[in-house]
């Protein structure tokens, strides 16, 4: 009978890909297609291997198990590298994002409750408002004809304009007044956040550079934005006491949570919440949104087949309630797909917090590890045909493949700290494409091939560009 193998495997024992003397691996990490770098690495030396990263040495895995099992058992085994943390903080921002232990634990409840899916029901007038401003934007671009649409700039606009009102009940219209956003601020943070944390040595303080001065100007306009909207909202709870029972928007839900004996929800972390919902919110929504187009511009009938979805569902040119979306199916599998082919985050990256063995792998306290999870999800045995885009697959009456993984698939992370605004994230691109789809053709302007990932903390296209043509 044969018994199972328990020899540990320590990371000496794991393979290393080839670099320079000093640096190791890091010009490859600094590139902005690291994540598909890794990928190919993944295919020469195994699921489970090492970088060096300049005197670090990291782990990398694309086990989906091992995987799975570091998600599970954060926060107690295992938390995100602590550079993250430690740019975060330099930059202010003291986040459900970013805290760990009790700290964490005691800001998600109230997060995720301003997030949940009866709260996300009601913020849908706001969904349905903001898509129907990107709509009348999309047809003035179909209006005049142009042929080159650099789409994503559009998406972020929409995205700030919904989260900036969730949050704090602000209404902006960055779809058609651009210079009254935070569009031009928040898009430099999040690929200095991914600077910084692969920085072998953090010279931003020690030369900073124009990016580093620019970044500090934009995190000082946005700090000012926000505080001033924190005495506002707190000026609105006082004068509407009944706001406490049903707060109207994340800002005053936190506020009130604020009020409570053993909060950790100082003035600090109330900003740090909020810019946070700012930045997932406009970030991997925007990114996903726009990778959504470039396929389903390559596919003219899986447009016309979200075009006669919705035409069944709603009557107007966007869902006019929540309640429409659900029968949105197809829709929303074509979002799903364009997430396993696209995921805008498909290296997560983690740090142990003790001593601990997966599967026989000896993992080191304080190791630096890497989970890569894209690559997963383009194998065979876990999705038949995988490099196929096929929404097909996500609907259970017509999947035509044998192999169905979606366990494998951590674009909202995993464990106890999936991401709370998943849902709300998927309302808002459900709505989006649908809308989109029913009323306009689409064709990309570039060849595919010329539209190219890159990696800034998630992955965006550059070199998007897309032709709307109204239809009747």
């Amino acid at each position: 009978m044969n018994t199972p193998d328990t020899t540990l495997i320590s990371l000496k024992d794991l393979k290393t890909p080839k670099g320079s003397f000093l640096s190791g691996n890091l010009n490859d990490f600094k590139k902005k297609n690291k994540h598909r770098i890794l990928e190919e690495w993944v295919k020469e030396y195994g699921e489970l291997f090492t970088i060096k990263l300049g005197p670090i040495k990291a782990l990398v895995s694309a086990n989906p198990d091992i995987n799975n099992t570091i998600l599970k058992q954060r926060p107690e085994k295992f938390r995100r590298l602590s550079k993250i943390n430690e740019v975060f903080i330099e930059m202010g921002f003291h986040t459900v994002f970013n805290a760990e232990g009790e700290h964490w634990k005691k800001q998600r409840k109230p997060v995720a409750e301003a997030l949940n899916v009866r709260k996300v029901k009601g913020y849908y007038p706001i969904i349905k408002e903001k898509t129907s401003n990107l709509i009348s934007k999309i047809n003035g671009y179909s209006n005049s004809n142009k042929d080159s649409i650099e789409i994503i700039n559009d998406f972020i606009a929409f995205t700030i304009d919904v989260t900036t009102e969730i949050a704090f009940g602000y209404k902006l219209n960055t779809i058609h007044n651009k210079e009254d956003s935070f569009q031009n601020h928040l898009e430099l943070i999040f690929p200095m956040i991914n600077e910084r944390i692969t920085a072998p040595i953090p010279m931003w303080r020690i030369l900073p550079n124009k990016r580093d001065k620019k970044l500090k100007e934009s995190l000082k306009s946005i700090e000012v934005i926000i505080y001033q909207f924190i005495k506002e909202a707190k000026q609105r709870l006082i004068e509407n006491p009944e706001l406490k029972e049903n707060p109207s928007n994340f800002l005053e839900a936190l506020l009130v949570e604020s009020e409570k004996e053993d909060t950790v929800f100082d003035e600090k972390t109330l900003y740090g919440n909020v810019i946070a919902m700012l930045l997932a919110g406009e970030d991997t929504t925007s990114n996903t949104l726009s990778w959504t187009l470039y396929y389903l511009a390559q596919h003219p009938k899986i447009v016309d087949k979200i075009r006669k979805e919705s035409i069944n569902c709603y009557s107007g040119n966007v869902a006019d309630e929540h309640n429409q979306l659900v029968n949105l199916k197809y829709t929303n599998a074509v979002i799903q797909e364009a997430i396993r082919l696209k995921p805008t985050t498909p290296i997560l990256f983690f740090q142990a917090n003790e001593d601990t063995v997966i599967n026989n792998l000896s993992i080191p306290k304080d190791t630096r590890i890497i989970l890569q999870n894209s690559h997963a999800s383009m194998q065979d045995n876990n999705f038949s045909n995988a490099k196929q885009f096929n929404p097909n697959r996500w609907i259970t009456s017509e999947c035509p493949y044998k192999n169905h993984n979606p366990k494998v698939i951590k674009a909202f992370g995993g464990g106890s700290r999936l991401c709370p605004g998943m849902y709300l994230s998927m309302i808002e691109m459900t709505t989006v494409i649908s809308s989109i789809c029913k009323q306009f053709d689409l064709n990309l302007s570039v060849n595919p091939s010329k539209v190219e990932e890159n990696f800034a903390f998630t992955v965006f296209p550059e070199n998007l560009l897309v032709k709307f043509t109204k239809v009747n």
